[in-house]
């Protein structure tokens, strides 16, 4: 039991809602999705390390194949698939800088939801009245009220 962490001690990475039934990313996978969000927690580090383009005017992380790979434990083709998923939904903007040098990302931002705040769509049917239950059931080729038996 002295080796478990209480809630408060654990560290988390947001996961925005936006993702959650919105029409522009309903078809990035999950591991898509909690790459990015490593990726923005990732942000916040470089945000403390100053790492900022200056030409682009935004901070950037350095996230290579290894670290992902390790982070989501997936093999190297997932990585670079996860990585070009997250580029194609325009989520992440990667500029190589060269051999031997690691891809800066661009972590960019969502796409705001169209849908008015705190309204959650079902697909509910109305109510129907339930169907009247008849009374005679057919056994051996003849009708029978089983009312009279209950």
């Amino acid at each position: 039991m002295d080796n478990m962490l209480s809630i408060s001690q654990q560290q988390f990475v947001k996961l925005p809602k936006i993702f959650k039934g919105h029409k522009v990313y309903k078809g990035l996978s999950d591991s898509s999705i909690l790459l990015y969000s490593y990726g923005l927690d990732t942000l916040q580090i470089s945000k403390q390390n100053d790492w900022y383009d200056k030409e682009r005017k935004d901070y950037y992380i350095l996230y290579s194949i290894e670290k992902i790979m390790e982070d989501m434990g997936c093999s190297n083709k997932k990585a670079i698939k996860l990585r070009k998923e997250l580029e194609k939904y325009g989520l992440w903007e990667m500029v190589s800088q060269g051999a031997n040098k690691p891809t800066i990302i661009f972590i960019k931002e969502l796409i705001p939801s169209q849908e008015p705040k705190n309204k959650l769509k079902y697909n509910v049917k109305p109510r129907q009245e339930p169907k009247p239950v008849e009374n005679t059931v057919t056994v051996n080729g003849k009708e029978v009220d089983y009312s009279e038996i209950f």
